[in-house]
């Protein structure tokens, strides 16, 4: 899968390109290969901007202002279909298929809570040290 982004997509972006040169121009085409760069930078500035401001009042991003970060980054990085990528980042029908793995997290008004299940037994955690039956009781670990 790896070898597939890593490979594919640029060998995608490259054909896209040249079909792009070919129906548009040479000059077109760079315009629309370069014209999202400083779209994502006024988008990543707005969302970074936001989300200091909820940072401050000590509040969590919402969805929307997350996948506004997320589609600045994907316009800073130039090609079509980062571009695309980017845009389909606003689409709230999109946003919410991304997200939906994701719901097991708990979002409360002061942080985020995992739900991680912790392990408790109900006794008492001892702090100390466990020595293995093959550890070497004076290295330098349990020396100090």
């Amino acid at each position: 899968m790896k070898r597939i982004l890593f490979v594919g997509y640029p060998i995608l972006e490259f054909f896209t390109a040249v079909l792009f040169i070919i129906w548009f121009g040479l000059g077109w085409t760079l315009v629309i290969y370069v014209l999202g760069i400083p779209i994502g930078w006024v988008t990543l500035k707005s969302a970074g901007r936001k989300s200091l401001e909820l940072a401050k009042a000590q509040q969590t991003p919402s969805r929307a202002l997350s996948f506004r970060f997320v589609a600045g980054v994907l316009f800073l990085i130039p090609g079509f279909w980062t571009d695309v990528c980017a845009l389909l980042c606003f689409v709230p029908f999109i946003q919410a298929k991304i997200a939906a793995p994701f719901s097991f997290l708990n979002v409360r008004s002061n942080g985020v809570n995992w739900r991680v299940n912790t392990w408790n037994s109900g006794g008492d955690i001892v702090e100390g040290v466990v020595i293995h039956e093959n550890d070497d009781p004076n290295s330098q670990k349990f020396l100090g």
